[in-house]
């Protein structure tokens, strides 16, 4: 479908009246499709009925005219003077209507012009809306980077004033060696003739094995380094349970820690 824009041009001449058939066919078929075509059609034709009325002079009295004619019933005849004749160029009557014809049509142009102005200018203000709020957006934007990422930002993590932190046991295995290592923190303090007791969970599914009892420091914190009864040893994950101070050969329920790789 054309652009209704390339027909605002012909929309000024076709509510004059003057366009060919052709063009005004052809204009015709886009107003049938084009709303705001018909609509810049229906202004124009109104604004030119407004100028065309204004154009046009107020009609004489009808009794004035009678007097005009009875006067000149009345003179006086008086013998024909010859006069000089003048020969001219005739002109013909529709050129009289050219300049209010083409009064109406700068007028119409200029109202066009006015109105495609006037959007034009709602638009601008528009974009120039659209583009505050977005260097508004970018300047927020950027601050933020500057808070999370700026050389002298640090970050903080909030916990509970009055949460206990969370216990955490940590074994580092080597089969091959048959030796292991355990860090632990905040391990919930134990009675004087209780320990916490690591078993290794074998690998072939055999029964737990010790390895080794500890006791957490006043902080709950540990680390125990055990050596195990033979080198070889595969190991699925390891637990941990309280026994008493000497060890157990079995695990006592319940099993405080659990771990599997």
């Amino acid at each position: 479908m054309t652009d209704h824009t390339q027909y605002a041009d012909m929309l000024a001449l076709y509510a004059l009246g003057s366009v060919d058939a052709a063009e005004a066919a052809e204009l015709e078929a886009h107003l049938r499709t084009c709303p705001e075509c018909r609509q810049e059609l229906a202004a124009l034709r109104g604004d030119a009925a407004v100028l065309a009325l204004s154009a046009v002079g107020p009609a004489p009295p009808q009794g004035a005219r009678q007097r005009f004619v009875a006067a000149i019933a009345n003179e006086p005849r008086k013998a024909p003077v010859r006069q000089k004749m003048v020969i001219g160029v005739l002109r013909p009557r529709w050129l009289t209507f050219v300049p209010i014809a083409v009064s109406l049509a700068l007028a119409i142009f200029s109202l066009m012009l006015w109105r495609t102005v006037s959007r034009l200018q709602t638009k601008l203000e528009q974009a120039q809306a659209q583009l505050m709020d977005t260097n508004e957006k970018l300047r927020q934007a950027q601050e933020l980077v500057a808070v999370l990422h700026g050389p002298d930002s640090k970050d903080f993590t909030l916990v509970a004033a009055q949460q206990l932190r969370a216990p955490h046991v940590k074994t580092f295995y080597s089969p091959k060696v048959g030796r292991l290592v355990l860090v632990a923190g905040n391990l919930e303090s134990l009675p004087p003739n209780k320990a916490y007791e690591l078993w290794l969970l074998p690998a072939n599914g055999g029964a737990p094995m010790p390895a080794g009892t500890f006791k957490p420091n006043p902080k709950g914190d540990v680390m125990m380094d055990h050596s195990m009864s033979a080198a070889g040893i595969e190991a699925k994950g390891f637990a941990i349970t309280v026994e008493p101070e000497a060890g157990s050969d079995v695990p006592t329920l319940p099993i405080r820690f659990v771990g599997t790789g």
